[in-house]
């Protein structure tokens, strides 16, 4: 990406939700300060540490003395979307870009997405190929984009990749889901607002440590409850 085209992009929150990611954080980290000024002239990083039980919390620290573009957020563990939520709050640029903290994406793998920040209010990203997925996770992968379709007419190829957020609109959501589903609400309360959505390729890596935690039948139930809920909360509003 160009100089030129560099500085014409709005600026942008990178917010990365963590917990217990000590194999995987500082390298997520130590990626994003070597190559986010390669693709933006304005940026900065949150983490939020959502109670973590091993060295996630003091792994950050040390990065935000030693960057003032970083901010630590400590707090008891809440949950994967009361952290995304807080992060969302806590964004002080145009743009807001949720960033896992175990590696899966990195910020050069937004190269295709930062570009419609000039235009758009949501980018996508959609992932490839998913060389570790077993078929069961696939499974629900599919299934839950056929559930969004039938449900809420989204035709994306992927909602619960990379999503990079214009600040003042999201920030302005009321989000009832505190699970997975949050990002395809978003998605969801942004199409109904008649923002503009677009989507864009990303890239898809496999964990660098530790285990997904994302894929447990109790999850998938709850992530299905929660589509029905706003299914039903929409419908007869």
């Amino acid at each position: 990406m160009s100089k030129k085209i560099k500085q014409k992009l709005p600026s942008l929150t990178l917010s990365i939700p963590a917990y217990n990611e000590e194999d995987n954080l500082g390298l997520v980290i130590k990626n994003t300060v070597t190559n986010a000024p390669k693709f933006l002239s304005d940026f900065e990083i949150i983490i939020i540490n959502d109670g973590s039980k091993d060295k996630t919390g003091e792994i950050a620290d040390l990065f935000a003395k030693k960057y003032r573009f970083i901010r630590v957020i400590h707090q008891e563990n809440k949950g994967y979307g009361e952290a995304m939520l807080r992060g969302i709050k806590e964004a002080r640029k145009e743009f807001v870009a949720y960033m896992p903290a175990d590696g899966q994406f990195l910020i050069e793998d937004m190269k295709y997405c930062l570009p419609l920040m000039r235009d758009a209010d949501l980018i996508l990203g959609a992932r490839g190929s998913r060389a570790d997925y077993t078929v069961y996770r696939l499974f629900l992968s599919y299934t839950y984009l056929i559930i969004l379709k039938i449900l809420f007419g989204i035709s994306f190829q992927d909602v619960n990749w990379l999503n990079i957020w214009r600040t003042k609109e999201v920030q302005k959501l009321k989000i009832s889901s505190l699970g997975i589903f949050l990002l395809a609400e978003i998605v969801i309360r942004f199409q109904k607002k008649r923002l503009i959505v677009v989507e864009a390729p990303s890239n898809y890596r496999p964990r660098i440590g530790g285990k997904a935690k994302n894929a447990k039948p109790s999850i998938a139930l709850r992530t299905l409850f929660d589509a029905l809920r706003l299914w039903l909360r929409l419908k007869f509003q």
